[in-house]
């Protein structure tokens, strides 16, 4: 081992890992083990005492540590993974640990290298034996997601694994002649929702017995000469069927979201049901009808998709931030007024059952609460609608508030849309040039007929004073100079305590339009008016674990996300030192800003990272600017000679000129994708 790392193992890791419970005699430094032979482990922590014979039989956990100064993701960091996964799996450990002693913490699958979820959370931080133990036990080579404190919350379903099942559902639906679109994504949404129904019933039955459900269907599709077909026509006529006695049930908003094809037959009913009789739908940590969607979707179809889809990556991170501080419940209306599929309430939900059930809080009378009179949706596209509902429906319930509704016309009390009746709303409302029915003289943030500035208005009024708000919004709104109006108008009625700014590859590849997402709290009556004195945290999120391309695959070194919920609440709650302890403020305020790192240089990035910006900053000089690379990476000009600039003029040209002989000179190619039809590249 280097000395540098083994001082600061020494000076830094070990003292923390005995702070948390760990005693030093359960570690092992710098030594090998007879499975992993020749290769030393940096730290091996057990379950027996280091002078133990069976220590090395009760190992739980490998730490490979680098120095002090050694970032997430650099060339040292991602050294230390090859080498931790290595001697991992030759322990028989499932997971391995980096760390560079101080200040950064990342668990990793040793068999996919993908991060460890310790309920809900992406681990950055020392944990006790006892989870230590709970990792080992939980994470496999299809498992990345371990339950601790919320043991009674069924774990997701492996996303990678479901993607591959639809894979295999795709050779089904070919082989039956149904294209990509709709003729593939009805039938399997359809069979999603029977899936669930049946796991529902089986926990507490609400159909009539007579009712063979998924589950009861087992033997008929496992038989030679069982007619599973026949059996889900039955079933579903006898839950929806028009002259069924139970159409009014708990499943009636699901009605028109079961459709099945003629060209599917019995034998395809037999291999789907195969396909997906292992999974356990309830709970799902992923929008299974955006994978769906993603998978069968024409690329007309995904644009037009991408209009009310937001990653669930981003969802669930905006409402763990923004519902950070709900660990106790009492009566809340959580709202999105564009909600899509549902993904912001999904992920609320989520949030807070997690967050009640840690806190040994959630109890029958709290779920109900949270099952029937917590979340409500509104969206003007009836599909999105019950695309939501089910959404909903899967992770637990909420879907009874959620309504066909627009929410830039007016308000609306049979549905609930009403002036400061919500305590959160979150929202990735559309943007563009609105061409609805609104009235634009009914607004006052502007007078400019654009989605993105209308739902912000909206959206504020609806919500209650001192009530707080996540709003994804574009870069336009937050810095043209033509609505310095409009900028003002949400410092005079809200306090904007962070602002993060997305990488634009965050909605991709349906848009890759800049985006930021402004968390907010709107004022008490009596501070309307007056812009707030405290500074607003940044944090420029240029990776989201996932590549900043089309593609977007799952990315092992480049995610921000965890860093960024890990400063956010001190960030929030720093801020507001501001005014009543200058001195505290400036004194702690280096924990919460950084500027980027070397291995961010060396991937073209510069300035700050995350920090605050102070109100005097956000002025009438500068138009009241809110873009956070404005304050944080201000644009450095340089200036250069004539002649330097007619080279770079000229080379650009020649570089244009070369592009248009390939392109001219190329003849257009065809190519087929799995469902058979022809793209023209």
């Amino acid at each position: 081992m280097k000395k540098e790392e083994a001082n600061d193992i020494i000076q830094y890791l070990i003292p923390a890992l005995e702070k948390i419970g760990i005693s030093r005699e359960n570690c092992k430094i710098d030594v090998t083990t007879e499975k992993t032979g020749r290769e030393r482990g940096d730290i091996w922590i057990s379950l027996k005492k280091e002078s133990n014979k069976d220590f090395e039989k009760n190992i739980i956990a490998l730490i490979e540590a680098k120095h002090k100064n050694s970032t997430v993701g650099d060339m040292d960091w991602r050294d230390a993974m090859r080498q931790g996964k290595e001697k991992a799996l030759k322990q028989g450990l499932n997971y391995y640990i980096i760390t560079n002693c101080r200040s950064d913490f990342r668990y990793y699958n040793a068999h996919t290298d993908e991060e460890i979820v310790l309920d809900g959370k992406v681990l950055t931080k020392l944990v006790p034996l006892d989870a230590l133990q709970k990792i080992q036990a939980q994470v496999s080579s299809d498992n990345s997601y371990v339950v601790y404190k919320t043991s009674k919350i069924t774990r997701p379903i492996s996303e990678n694994k479901f993607r591959v099942t639809l894979k295999k559902l795709a050779d089904i639906y070919r082989s039956a002649g149904l294209k990509k679109g709709d003729e593939r994504i009805d039938p399997t949404v359809s069979f999603v929702v029977l899936k669930y129904i049946s796991e529902k019933e089986q926990d507490k039955r609400t159909l009539p017995r007579e009712i063979k459900l998924w589950h009861e269907l087992k033997s008929v599709a496992e038989s030679e000469d069982g007619d599973l077909r026949a059996e889900f026509k039955k079933m579903v006529d006898q839950v929806w069927g028009d002259e069924s006695e139970y159409k009014d049930n708990i499943y009636k908003d699901f009605k028109n979201l079961i459709v099945f094809p003629s060209k599917l037959k019995n034998e395809h009913f037999k291999k789907i049901y195969k396909e997906l009789d292992p999974y356990h739908f309830h709970g799902a940590n992923f929008d299974l009808f955006g994978a769906i969607y993603e998978e069968f979707a024409s690329q007309t179809k995904k644009k037009e998709f991408g209009e009310f889809y937001t990653r669930r990556h981003i969802t669930g991170m905006v409402a763990r931030l923004l519902l950070r501080n709900e660990l106790i419940p009492r009566d809340l209306k959580i709202c999105d007024p564009a909600c899509g599929t549902g993904g912001f309430l999904t992920e609320a939900y989520k949030v807070l059952v997690n967050n009640y059930f840690i806190n040994e809080k959630l109890n029958k009378k709290i779920t109900e609460q949270l099952q029937t009179k917590t979340f409500w949706g509104y969206d003007n596209d009836e599909k999105s609608v019950a695309r939501a509902k089910l959404n909903m429906f899967l992770v637990g319930d909420g879907h009874i508030h959620i309504y066909e509704n627009d929410s830039l016309i007016g308000w609306n009390d049979k549905v609930g849309w009403k002036e400061n009746e919500f305590d959160y709303i979150m929202t990735n409302p559309p943007m563009g040039k609105y061409d609805g029915e609104a009235k634009i003289e009914d607004f006052d943030f502007t007078n400019e007929k654009r989605y993105e500035l209308l739902f912000a208005e909206k959206v504020i009024k609806a919500t209650k004073p001192g009530g707080e708000i996540a709003i994804v919004i574009n870069d336009g709104a937050l810095e043209a100079p033509s609505r310095e109006r409009f900028r003002k108008k949400l410092l005079k009625t809200c306090n904007i305590y962070a602002i993060i700014s997305l990488t634009k590859f965050a909605f991709a590849p349906y848009t890759k339009e800049k985006t930021y997402i402004l968390f907010m709290q709107k004022k008490q009556d009596d501070k309307v008016g007056e812009i707030q004195k405290f500074p607003t945290w940044h944090f420029i999120l240029d990776y989201d674990g996932y590549a900043n391309s089309d593609k977007r695959y799952r990315t092992k070194y480049h995610d921000d996300i965890p860093e960024l919920e890990e400063k956010f609440d001190g960030a929030v709650k720093l801020a507001r030192l501001y005014e009543t302890n200058r001195e505290k403020f400036e004194e702690e305020r280096h924990k919460f800003e950084r500027e980027v790192n070397d291995r961010e240089k060396e991937e073209g990035l510069g300035g700050m990272k995350y920090g605050y910006v102070e109100i005097e900053r956000i002025n009438e000089e500068n138009f009241y600017n809110l873009l956070s690379e404005f304050h944080l990476r201000p644009v450095i000009l340089k200036r250069i000679k004539e002649k330097e600039f007619d080279d770079i003029i000229l080379q650009k040209i020649n570089d244009l000129q070369a592009l248009l002989e390939i392109i001219n000179n190329s003849n257009p190619q065809t190519i087929h994708d799995d469902g058979g039809e022809e793209d023209e590249i």
